[in-house]
């Protein structure tokens, strides 16, 4: 694997010294998420959402200059999951939407294509693959994410991990570092308590999860209401990634990175039917943890329903592109008169540099990558 034409470290080292000037960083969860880094290409690609925008802009930047959807950005095969709706209704489809903005389509379909190519589970070449994900992408109806008692879910049921029992569940939440709750700003904390109740007293604790927002600070707020144990999540979210690579950036192609924009999260939510009782106030993001909110899992999938899976995927990645029809109809239109082959041609580009910027970071070899 060819060595890539940057230096993975210092530009970590630069995109982390901006993020510390933005918000207040965690520093043992950002080593922690250092270590995740060097597990796996997987997982170094969901650490490394800066320098994905950045090899972009510096490798293919024609995917920046074509029309603009509710981008994801962040989006790979892990950023599924389920959730329940304002009815109680088991839903799933993509599950992060730190990064969400305005974007050219064709950067959330390359960056879930890359994905899938680099995690070994999926048994597809990168030939199928694309034209799966392409296939899909271009005919299917947005509408609300998928809910799991459908019958046309089934295949997404069997990728749900054994959920755990809810009193072991719970108390797992509990064995994180306890915090007094003036570790989380009071109107974060009211904003909680309105969720569940204005009299729920739950205890606070520390919260070690994800890859990429590792060194954010994260809670969660654990009690019991109405003779249920209930918990939450908060965040800080801090700002988007693109504001770092528009900082930095300089050439003609930097007015095309993604651009943030508050409002787009609860009109995506809605499109959707998102979770219930999550919200963003003031920077943090709030969020439901409970047994069955769980990421679908991919190890052990047989390649005969890789395609099912990633047709699951495209599917509801049309659902948040879809949240405006006029932009998703605007970008259908584009990829239908694009050249045959310009996602594989990317997504090879792209699943080539990312394999020799992870080679890098860990300091080890891998062998090759799908065809």
């Amino acid at each position: 694997m060819a060595e890539p034409a940057c230096d993975v470290q210092d530009l970590t080292r630069r995109y982390e010294h901006w993020l510390t000037g933005q918000i207040p960083i965690v520093q043992a969860d950002l080593e922690a998420k250092h270590h995740e880094m060097s597990t796996s290409p997987v997982r170094f690609l969901r650490g490394t959402y800066y320098l994905w925008l950045r090899r972009v802009v510096e490798l293919v930047p024609d995917l920046l200059a074509h029309p603009e959807v509710p981008l994801i950005g962040d989006l790979h095969i892990e950023n599924y999951g389920t959730w329940r709706d304002r009815k109680g209704a088991l839903r799933s489809g993509v599950n992060d939407f730190d990064e969400l903005g305005w974007g050219s389509y064709r950067l959330d379909l390359v960056r879930l294509a890359t994905s899938a190519v680099l995690a070994p589970a999926v048994g597809l070449s990168r030939k199928k693959l694309c034209e799966v994900l392409l296939d899909e992408w271009q005919s299917a109806a947005p509408h609300a994410a998928a809910r799991m008692d459908d019958p046309a879910s089934r295949h997404l049921r069997s990728l749900m991990p054994p959920l755990m029992a809810s009193k072991k569940y719970f108390a797992t939440l509990e064995r994180g570092e306890r915090v007094t709750a003036d570790a989380i700003p009071a109107p974060i904390r009211n904003a909680v308590k309105r969720t569940v109740s204005q009299d729920w007293s739950p205890s606070w604790h520390v919260r070690l999860a994800g890859t990429g927002s590792l060194g954010h600070p994260r809670y969660d707020a654990v009690g019991v209401a109405k003779q249920k144990p209930v918990a939450r999540e908060v965040k800080l979210l801090g700002p988007a990634t693109a504001e770092w690579v528009h900082s930095v950036e300089t050439g003609d192609q930097a007015a095309l990175v993604p651009q943030s924009d508050e409002l787009l999260y609860g009109h995506v939510m809605a499109a959707i039917q998102g979770p219930a009782d999550t919200r963003r106030l003031h920077g943090w993001q709030i969020r439901v943890l409970a047994p069955d909110v769980v990421r679908i899992e991919l190890a052990g999938l047989r390649a005969k329903d890789a395609e099912c899976v990633i047709r699951s995927m495209a599917r509801a990645t049309v659902n948040v592109h879809g949240s405006d029809p006029a932009r998703l109809a605007a970008a259908r239109a584009d990829c239908a008169q694009a050249r045959a082959g310009w996602m594989r041609d990317a997504v090879e580009v792209m699943a080539k540099d990312t394999m020799a910027c992870f080679e890098q970071w860990s300091g080890r070899k891998v062998e090759g990558i799908g065809g």
